[in-house]
């Protein structure tokens, strides 16, 4: 109700009183159509920039909603009570039919942000309801927002709001395949993602000499990256886990558990040669290796446009899900680009993959029995990426075609002898 009496300037507000985004905008007395009228306050809000990030988690504690917040400041403007009204808000609300609505609010505590937060500080909070009676727990929810004055005048700005979570401590992702490519036998490093209420602390153990998490424990802030240590491998594919333990002084306790496959072996892209008939098309397939791990391929092939020519791609037996990109602006001169990626998140099974196949026209004749099909940088750089876009360590295998003898041609040499002709 404060913020709306903030905003209106008028002598006398009639029902219903709306306010939108803490007073940036308001509409106030009957409407012709109540839902047009509130859309068109809605829709030009959800087009404007947040100037926070709201990351919240709600939990029962006695009679009581607990709520632990945590507010980035993206906005260009230092937030503080004293300098702009600067405050942050829990709604608690409860999913109940009240007179024609089908909500009510239960409870709504707040709290001033007293120390000035600075342009991409961050702010951490709790906030705690009154004691609640005559609630149905399970129907509650609480949405956390901040909000300020931007400007003279009184009237309020909503900076962003978010629904709270349920509080709880999740890690993402829950499994990981990471290949070692035997060729380098380097680590490999990959970031995880812990989340909950700013008040978590976490420690981490493993099951397996080759694995290793750093940093091993921290804040839930303090993001971790597990390490596999190519030394301890076996070839071939093994399984370890990490077990990942948070706690609150507040009586929270929470475990999650990180399953990560290794894989020890080589990973290869080759093209694979085919039997030639002269005159007839040619198709050869490009294969990878895969340890499990692999995303995204590109690679060029280079090749003699007098022997192959006209190439036309296809999606591989292995990459049927996959995005084809092909780049043959140069494909006259013998130069091929190729990029096989699969939708987001999901990664090659470990095996031999069929990625693409390539086919040729080819002469009836040929001026050599041999043909080199190289995977090249030109137009389309060699390499090999995983969901998260790191870079994976890859040999890359060149093929050799023969024609039969018969379709060489063979050049007349003549042998000259002293004397005679």
């Amino acid at each position: 109700m404060s913020r709306f009496w903030a905003v209106f300037t008028g002598a006398t507000a009639y029902l219903p009183l709306v306010i939108v985004d803490s007073g940036h905008q308001l509409l106030t007395g009957n409407q012709p159509n109540f839902t047009t009228a509130f859309q068109n306050l809605v829709d030009p809000e959800l087009l404007r920039p947040p100037g926070a990030e709201i990351e919240a988690y709600a939990r029962q504690v006695g009679t009581q909603m607990r709520v632990y917040a945590r507010i980035h400041n993206t906005s260009a403007t230092t937030l503080s009570a004293s300098a702009n009204m600067a405050a942050l808000h829990a709604l608690v609300y409860e999913d109940a039919h009240v007179g024609v609505t089908g909500r009510i609010m239960r409870a709504a505590p707040w709290l001033d942000i007293t120390s000035p937060l600075a342009p991409n500080g961050v702010l951490t909070a709790t906030l705690e309801s009154p004691a609640l009676s005559g609630v149905n727990w399970t129907a509650l929810h609480t949405v956390v927002l901040a909000d300020y004055v931007p400007g003279p005048g009184a009237a309020y700005d909503m900076l962003q709001a978010a629904m709270a979570l349920p509080a709880g401590f999740s890690v993402d992702p829950a499994a990981l395949t990471m290949g070692i490519d035997a060729a380098t036998g380097q680590d490999r490093s990959v970031s995880i993602r812990l989340a909950g209420p700013y008040v978590l602390s976490w420690t981490a153990a493993t099951d397996a000499a080759w694995l290793a998490v750093a940093p091993g424990g921290g804040t839930i802030a303090d993001q971790p990256s597990v390490t596999v240590r190519a030394s301890g491998l076996a070839p071939g594919s093994q399984e370890g886990h990490v077990t990942l333990s948070a706690i609150s002084e507040d009586g929270m306790a929470f475990t999650q558990f990180v399953s990560i496959t290794a894989f020890l072996g080589p990973r290869v892209v080759r093209a694979v040669t085919a039997p030639v008939t002269p005159g007839s098309p040619i198709s050869l397939p490009v294969v990878m290796s895969a340890l499990g791990d692999e995303h995204e391929v590109r690679f060029s092939l280079a090749f003699d446009p007098v022997v192959l020519s006209t190439p036309t791609v296809t999606l591989g037996s292995g990459a049927a899900a996959a995005t084809l990109t092909v780049d043959d602006s140069d494909a006259a001169n013998g130069r091929l680009g190729i990029a096989v990626a699969l939708p987001a998140g999901l990664a090659f099974p470990q095996g031999d993959a069929q990625l693409v196949v390539v086919t040729f026209e080819t002469p009836s004749t040929v001026p050599r029995p041999t043909a080199t099909l190289a995977l090249t940088d030109q137009p389309v750089v060699r390499s090999i990426m995983d969901a998260s876009g790191s870079l994976l360590s890859a040999t890359f295998e060149d093929a050799t075609l023969v024609f039969p003898e018969a379709s060489v041609v063979r050049t007349v040499r003549h042998h000259l002898r002293r004397g005679g002709t």
